[in-house]
């Protein structure tokens, strides 16, 4: 689809992680608060989607980090607005904004009961996640599992099209095992000197937005009518198998990895104009799905030294190789369907 082609690679990946409901993780070339910043941008101009930002650090506080997540409710602040007109002030607050140096009392409540009523964002992002402790990135992954939140106060749910962005702090940064597992994505950004992005007027950018709420369930839809035929799905199954085969490999290769390749080739189907899966997107998707998750094998950790291999040998054998190049070579190594 032509319309797709004109996007930038921060879009496109925007778009096929809220069109395959996986979450996804970006790396910079640069600084990440550089990126964070151009993500920003990109959301507020291009989805009609309420953003929630968290910059975390080591000394964030799950707390703080939950505080972050949550914006006002659209739809209860409609049919509450004629009760109390303070509310708006307090609640514009955290509309973009969710690094809080000292998180307060929740004000967004209705006046008559007063509940809290806000909602986890539809997008939020998140910046050097991996610096985080282990406490706040446990919250992370009980969200991303349960869909929900606890505040002090009240339990918060996230929406139907719900999707989290991290941003590591260095290209190759890891999060804890089964936080890391749950992205299903990775992106690479290099920085492009097109001068700084401005966030649209938030009045605007839901009559002018790229994409929409019915958009996004129209991708959705596509992408699950989807074919794949059974020689597409024995090389998907191949290429999983020759990932835990390489002697490159120490770890990565999870059930979930798996998963995640199916469902984003399934996905890009849609994006590239396609009602089914040719291998070329299985390889794409590949390239997409392992590109975090890959743990390369050390001198000390090659599964050939058991049977008498000489380390040496192996040291020059994986001095240089990169997760790329074994990606690379694992897709080589397969042959494809004609």
């Amino acid at each position: 689809m032509r319309i797709f082609e004109e996007l930038t690679d921060l879009e496109l990946a925007i778009v096929l992680s809220l069109t395959a409901q996986q979450h996804c993780i970006f790396f910079a070339d640069g600084y990440s608060e550089d990126l964070l910043r151009e993500l920003q941008a990109t959301i507020g101009n291009r989805f009609a989607l309420r953003c929630a930002t968290v910059q975390c650090t080591a000394t964030t506080t799950v707390d703080e980090l939950t505080e972050g997540l949550l914006v006002n409710d659209d739809s209860h602040d409609q049919s509450t607005s004629e009760a109390g007109e303070h509310q708006a002030d307090s609640q514009t607050i955290e509309f973009g904004h969710a690094h809080y140096e000292k998180p307060g009392r929740n004000h967004s409540g209705s006046p008559n009961n007063g509940l809290d009523n806000r909602t986890i964002a539809d997008i939020v992002l998140t910046c050097d996640l991996d610096l985080a402790t282990e406490a706040v990135q446990m919250q992370v992954l009980e969200l991303l599992r349960c869909k929900r939140v606890f505040t002090r106060t009240a339990m918060h749910t996230a929406p139907s099209d719900f999707s989290f962005i991290a941003i590591l702090s260095t290209p190759g940064a890891r999060l804890i095992k089964h936080l890391h597992d749950i992205f299903a994505t990775s992106h690479m950004h290099e920085e492009v000197e097109t001068g700084p992005t401005r966030l649209a007027n938030p009045d605007a950018l839901r009559r002018a937005s790229f994409m929409q709420r019915s958009d996004i369930e129209q991708l959705r839809s596509l992408a699950a009518s989807v074919q794949m035929t059974a020689e597409v799905a024995a090389y998907l199954h191949n290429i999983v198998l020759f990932m835990r085969l390489s002697r490159y490999i120490f770890a990565g290769v999870t059930p979930a990895a798996t998963k995640h390749l199916r469902c984003i080739a399934h996905a890009l189907g849609p994006l590239h104009g396609l009602d089914y899966v040719p291998p070329s997107l299985v390889a794409l998707a590949a390239r997409k799905v392992y590109g975090h998750r890959l743990v390369l094998a050390t001198p000390q950790t090659e599964r050939s030294l058991q049977w008498g291999s000489d380390p040496d040998g192996v040291s020059n054998l994986l001095e240089g190789v990169t997760v790329d190049d074994v990606i690379e070579r694992v897709l080589e190594d397969t042959d494809a369907p004609l």
